[in-house]
């Protein structure tokens, strides 16, 4: 059996706890701005869930089934303190072994992996409103690498830097043409929606904390992660719920529909109405919701899904989005691996109905999207979990970074709008890590 001691301690700030999982390896989830400012941590990986194998420190075992795996790891390890999770990410590019051999393209980012849990050596959870942290040690029954966590200043250099543009997968007229041919599938009758993204491509002179750390001031984060796994840095501030499951209850947030914020109160104002008064908005969030309904009743007793309000507004820094909860009451004794292999990826980045959208999207977008639109979370041992959707992420292996920007394509959508929604989506981390302007992303730097 694994054996932990707890303690209580200072709350650590968000440049030192970055740094830790920079410097010892790990994953931090973390909200920022919001009601519920908190950061779940955990330090050293020990016991490691990827696609083909299992890790006890220096030990490792093939498997077959990674999702079956992972609910097996959680059963063994319920003894564990209910605040103690296992911490990971699926990649959306996982997609295709999970269902049915032949529906998708096998593809892969081949930077992480594309599937990935661990269990820690050390767990710091804090609460940022509340002024308070407690951390969690664990002793393992086998050989491993432990380390000495300690808590090191972060001093970010002083010079000017900056990240430069190295393009983007899919120009403007590439871009255009996307949604066209995506608009051609939807009124052939293929599909009533699909997520078209797009990859931008850099090279930054910022350190991954110090970039994690500008875009954690950066916006209203819910669901960010900052995280140092094989591969490199992975970072996000992902205002969208994929789902989370608690005392046997199942909800999933969908997010469609965005504007920009305006530059003065009318403007503010002007602009939130017309999203919420957007028939194409509307209708695009309404069959994603219905999708997400269809999804969640696959694990969810007969006539509990229920949609309890629609829509809802969501505020950010430079965007209103609108969303909806959709709730049921899970059948007994599904797991969270299950329930992952039955409604991943999240209907709300590939489309409806959800498998000739993902077809259509292999189709389209020119490279893998790796985690990106996957979904990043924790389980915890008592089975209750909470992932997001990897969006607003940005990935960075040593100097080179990537992030990525789409959105829903329907009937009414025009080429020339969804590129400027693109760009407006990407403005955050754009401004953030410092990008040089450049023309065709010029809506980035515009007031």
């Amino acid at each position: 059996m694994i054996e932990y001691n707890s303690k209580k301690l200072e709350t650590p700030q968000i440049p030192e706890l970055f740094n830790a999982v920079d410097h010892f390896g790990g994953i931090s989830l973390f909200s920022s701005q919001t009601d519920d400012d908190r950061e779940y941590t955990g330090i050293n990986p020990i016991i490691i869930l990827t696609e083909e194998q299992l890790q006890y420190g220096y030990e490792k075992q093939t498997i077959s089934d990674p999702m079956k795996a992972l609910d097996k790891l959680i059963s063994a390890h319920s003894y564990l303190p209910e605040e103690l999770s296992i911490l990971g990410y699926l990649s959306y590019d996982f997609k295709d072994r999970l269902e049915e051999k032949g529906l998708y393209e096998r593809r892969t980012q081949g930077i992480f992996p594309d599937l990935y849990f661990a269990i820690f050596e050390h767990y710091i959870i804090s609460g940022r409103n509340e002024n308070k942290a407690e951390i969690y040690t664990l002793e393992f029954p086998f050989d491993y690498k432990s380390v000495a966590l300690n808590l090191f200043p972060f001093s970010k250099t002083p010079e000017e830097k900056i990240s430069r543009y190295k393009g983007t997968s899919m120009n403007k007229k590439q871009h255009m043409k996307g949604v066209s041919q995506t608009v051609k599938y939807i009124r052939e009758g293929d599909i009533y929606q699909a997520n078209i993204t797009r990859a931008i491509y850099g090279e930054t002179e910022f350190s991954p904390v110090e970039n994690a750390v500008n875009l954690y001031y950066s916006n209203r984060i819910a669901y960010g992660v900052f995280a140092c796994i094989p591969g490199g840095h992975v970072i996000s501030t992902s205002p969208e719920l994929f789902f989370k499951t608690e005392a046997g209850h199942i909800t999933a947030s969908p997010i469609k529909g965005t504007i920009m914020r305006g530059n003065s109160h009318y403007k503010d104002d002007k602009n939130r109405e017309e999203l919420l008064q957007s028939e194409k908005d509307i209708a695009e969030l309404a069959m994603i919701v219905d999708l997400l309904r269809n999804d969640l009743s696959l694990v969810s007793i007969p006539g509990t899904v229920k949609v309890p309000q629609f829509p809802i507004l969501m505020t950010l820094e430079n965007v209103f989005h609108l969303y909806a909860d959709v709730k049921g009451e899970l059948i007994p004794g599904k797991g969270t691996g299950e329930i992952l292999k039955q409604i991943f990826p999240g209907g709300s980045i590939t489309g409806c109905p959800k498998i000739r959208s993902c077809q259509i999207i292999d189709e389209i977008e020119r490279v893998p999207r790796g985690i990106y639109t996957g979904s990043f979370g924790k389980i915890g041992f008592n089975g209750d979990s909470i992932f997001n959707i990897m969006i607003r992420s940005l990935f960075q292996s040593e100097n080179t970074i990537i992030f990525n920007v789409g959105g829903g394509i329907t009937l009414l959508s025009d080429g020339e709008e969804e590129y400027e929604e693109t760009i407006h989506k990407g403005a955050n981390i754009w401004k953030a890590i410092r990008m040089e302007n450049i023309q065709e992303e010029q809506y980035y730097t515009e007031e």
